[in-house]
């Protein structure tokens, strides 16, 4: 399998994943430029970063809500 073909492979992922991770930096805007220098097809760039906003906002969800319940149940 050459390079090409397994970057393309996990291109979506990859993706998904960036746009996922919630630091600064990362996120919709940014993976939007990713794909188009990848040359990702828009509507699969498009879905990738749906998902990964849709990680990012399950993240920060539990953060958010999570972290503060943990604390005020066991205290």
């Amino acid at each position: 399998m050459a390079k090409s073909e397994q970057i393309q492979k996990y291109e979506f992922w990859g993706l998904a994943l960036f746009v996922g991770v919630p630091l600064p930096g990362t996120g919709a805007w940014t993976g939007a430029l990713i794909a188009s220098l990848l040359g990702i097809k828009t509507k699969k760039a498009s879905l990738a970063i749906f998902v990964g906003l849709i990680i990012a906002t399950v993240i920060m969800t539990i953060i958010s809500y999570g972290i503060p319940w943990v604390i005020q149940t066991m205290g």
